[in-house]
């Protein structure tokens, strides 16, 4: 007991770090963006920004990749200390120099916080995910997520004070100094573990899927094509700042104003729109919030060209790219197998996107060599930005048709194995309950007939079951649900019940019609969760009822259960055995065989058993929800 206090309390001071760390680490990143974005226009035109920007996506593109490669031999703690130390090092070293060469290192401070900020935040969230265990880890993810909300306005507000009252380049060791307090919030959270070595081979064999495959092809186009209109309304906004703000303190006072705001409606829209949005209008549909804004304000722009237009249009993009798109944009990968999506998801998030960036950096360069005037350039350059998004809209519907099918041929061939519980869009249900709805309607069917072709005296009995037999494949919620709160059903019927329990609009009356003819099914299901030919969600709900059966017959069943290939079978059928003991001591558990299963699942390898064990125990949470 004392122990476990301990434990507690050493986890709770850890999580407490890490809300703490977040703050200063995130209010650097958008205090560094200020100061970037300042100095660069202060000693530069903007007509060179596409060049800068074009290098710091490159740079940006294989300083990922290195990492990827370097995290597995250091660790997440030895990566993210490494990354701020460099991070520090750099801010110090361009506070000394800016004086001596002004222009080198507005060049280098572009590149520095484009490249690096980044970085240190994903080597940070990574040090937070293998700190913890995998269910807490979801509870500390929250509050960091939090803390870098305020972080984020934090760095805006700290930005905006310093412009009027100090020099960059104490702003700047300011910058290098904060570095420090995140590489000991670092070493305090974070503690190494091992992890696998990338294989050999594995980025060529990413790129190959990600070309043969017509959909993950399009998901890569849609990441560049929306990476490129980034980077134009990016140069939009900057190009009439520079030209509105003729001192550095005026443009740092803009740039600290303008993060801090994004920063604070990003955490609003993802905190309080996203979620409520993907369940009314689906995937595509909040995805498409995002080209649709930014090409109705770049539109604006384009025609009507001024700071607060382009001002509008970047802000648009950063704001909406960071929270509806970026909700619906994680769901994209729900169709793709897990081997797969290990294999071209970071490829996708990371190269397609800084190619992206490339791409709009040319395209900026193009235009400021045939425009007449930085004007016409900067409306030109919103005109393409206005077209790419609209094109980019017409890709993302293009890609929820795409996700349907994907999804749909998933689940039929059973390379993926979604649960209900944790469908949080409209088009993934709705997919999800078509799909299931074909799967499970021809096997209905073939009882229903078979029931009719049994006997022929006509009996009253055999019409009643067949009606009921009939409802429950009903599409019809309201037949469905009616049956199944029919006390009258009969166990005769309690497979099709069964069948009923792996979908969430019907799991909970299921189990209530389950649990009162349980113990007369008691075989039943028993045979249809351990049966690998029933889907998961319903072997992994059927030991809540088992566990509710005091009959050796029910012990039993879970005890094989335990051998189960599906970890979730095992965690529930343990959880329901502990319940049964509770309950009844009297049953015989053999005690050898539950010590062979627990030593059994101690053999198995701790980081894949912890990250299963998070994934079933939120789902037993959501179901427990479901059926109460």
């Amino acid at each position: 007991m004392v122990y476990t206090r301990l434990m507690e309390r050493a986890r709770e001071r850890g999580a407490s770090i890490a809300i703490l760390t977040s703050i200063p680490m995130v209010a650097q990143l958008v205090a560094g963006r200020a100061v970037r974005d300042t100095l660069f226009l202060t000693e530069y035109d903007a007509s060179y920004l596409p060049r800068v920007m074009l290098a710091a996506a490159a740079l940006s593109l294989v300083s990922a990749l290195s990492v990827s490669r370097l995290m597995p031999r250091w660790g997440p703690r030895g990566t993210a200390l490494l990354l701020a130390s460099i991070n520090g090092a750099i801010f110090t070293l361009e506070a000394a120099l800016i004086d001596v060469a002004p222009r080198s290192i507005a060049v280098l401070t572009y590149i520095h916080v484009s490249v690096v900020g980044a970085l240190v935040v994903s080597a940070f969230s990574s040090v937070v995910n293998e700190r913890f265990d995998p269910l807490y880890a979801k509870t500390v993810v929250a509050r960091v997520g939090t803390g870098a909300a305020l972080g984020g306005v934090l760095g805006g507000v700290v930005a905006l004070l310093l412009s009027a009252a100090f020099e960059l380049a104490t702003v700047l060791y300011g910058l290098g100094a904060i570095s420090a307090l995140v590489a000991v919030g670092v070493w305090n959270v974070g503690k190494s573990t091992q992890s696998q070595r990338p294989s050999d081979g594995q980025t060529r064999f990413g790129i190959e899927t990600i070309r043969k495959d017509p959909y993950l092809s399009r998901v890569a186009l849609t990441v560049m094509l929306l990476g490129a209109v980034g980077v134009l309304v990016d140069y939009a906004m900057k190009a009439e700042a520079d030209a509105r703000f003729s001192d550095s303190a005026s443009l740092l006072s803009f740039f600290a104003v303008f993060y801090m705001v994004t920063s604070l409606l990003t955490f609003v829209m993802q905190a309080g729109v996203a979620k409520p949005l993907l369940q009314k209008i689906g995937l595509g549909g909040t995805m498409t919030v995002l080209p649709f804004a930014v090409a109705l304000s770049a539109g604006l722009g384009a025609a009507w060209t001024h700071l607060w237009t382009a001002t509008l249009a970047r802000g648009s993009q950063t704001v909406l790219s960071s929270s509806l798109f970026r909700s619906g944009y994680e769901l994209l990968y729900t169709p793709i197998p897990p081997l797969k999506k290990r294999g071209t998801k970071a490829l996708i998030d990371i190269a397609c996107n800084r190619i992206g960036f490339g791409i709009g950096s040319i395209i900026v360069m193009l235009i400021l060599v045939v425009a007449s005037t930085p004007a016409i350039a900067t409306s030109w350059v919103l005109g393409i930005a206005t077209t790419a998004a609209l094109v980019a809209a017409w890709m993302i519907r293009q890609l929820q048709d795409g996700y349907v099918r994907e999804l749909a041929t998933s689940l039929r061939d059973g390379s993926i194995a979604l649960q209900s519980d944790d469908i949080v869009d409209a088009t993934t249900l709705h997919t999800f309950a078509e799909t299931a709805a074909v799967l499970n309607r021809q096997e209905l069917l073939e009882r229903i007939e078979a029931l009719g072709r049994n006997g022929d005296d006509g009996s009253q009995q055999r019409d009643t079951w067949t009606a009921q037999l009939s409802d429950l494949l009903s599409a019809e919620p309201k037949r469905v649900l009616s049956v199944l709160s029919d006390e009258s059903l009969s166990p005769r019927l309690a497979g099709p019940v069964i069948d009923l329990l792996g979908k969430n609009l019907y799991a909970r009356v299921a189990y209530r019609a389950l649990e009162r003819m349980s113990s007369r099914i008691t075989g039943q299901l028993i045979d249809a969760m351990l049966s690998s030919d029933s889907p998961v969600a319903v072997r992994r709900r059927i030991p809540r009822l088992l566990r509710k059966i005091e009959d050796p017959r029910a012990m039993r069943g879970l005890m094989e259960g335990l051998h189960d290939e599906e970890f979730d079978v095992r965690y529930r059928c343990a959880h329901a055995l502990v319940d049964l003991q509770r309950a009844n001591r009297d049953l015989g558990f053999p005690e050898p065989a539950i010590i062979d299963a627990v030593g059994r699942e101690l053999a198995l390898d701790r980081e894949q058993w912890q990250h299963r064990h998070v994934h079933v125990a939120v789902n037993i949470s959501c179901q427990d929800f479901v059926m109460q």
